[in-house]
């Protein structure tokens, strides 16, 4: 019976650090407010985490990728689910769908930590993968960063107007097909 009220608690901080990393960002959100949020003292918290920077961790977990492995992993032979996509990076944007709330903190919140250059690395992981699979050699390597800028931006966009899943697979094919056809994907 102790475990199952551990576990509780520990998902009850979680849920709590998520709104207060989501509403604050990393720097400004207090341990004293996750713990009135979770309904518990300030000290139990240390109890589940060591600081703030390892709750912060925790709650990261769900949307932290190697942005390289899932754009050069290769498809199992099953259709593309979105267009220009392969399946592992659909399924890995359907998972930021599914967390956009730790994905937005990922992006645009986590100024001050480890995390603060997580947007421009996955920019960049994009921008090369698509300098390796455009068709056009001769293509400006500004206008591949300005594409890959514009579509982390666009699925941000995404992100903080969700309307449910199918919206969110519409735009985001939308997206996908503009992008990559436009550049000869």
């Amino acid at each position: 019976m102790a475990q199952v009220l551990k576990d509780e608690i520990r998902e009850n901080i979680l849920k709590a650090a998520l709104q207060e990393f989501y509403e604050k960002g990393y720097r400004p959100a207090a341990m004293r407010e996750i713990a009135g949020r979770a309904k518990i003292p300030t000290g139990l918290i240390y109890s589940y985490y060591k600081n703030k920077e390892s709750l912060f961790d925790a709650v990261l977990r769900p949307v932290l990728y190697d942005w390289e492995r899932v754009l050069t992993a290769r498809d199992d032979g099953h259709s593309e689910v979105i267009y220009g996509l392969s399946r592992a990076e659909t399924e890995c944007l359907l998972n930021l769908f599914e967390h956009r709330q730790e994905c937005i903190i990922l992006f645009d919140k986590s100024s001050g930590t480890k995390y603060e250059t997580e947007k421009d690395r996955f920019i960049a992981a994009i921008e090369e993968h698509l300098n390796k699979h455009k068709k056009d050699t001769d293509g400006d390597e500004i206008f591949i960063h300005i594409i890959a800028n514009n579509f982390v931006d666009g699925l941000m966009q995404v992100m903080y107007h969700y309307k449910g899943k199918e919206w969110a697979m519409m735009i985001l094919h939308k997206l996908s097909e503009m992008y990559l056809s436009g550049i000869g994907l």
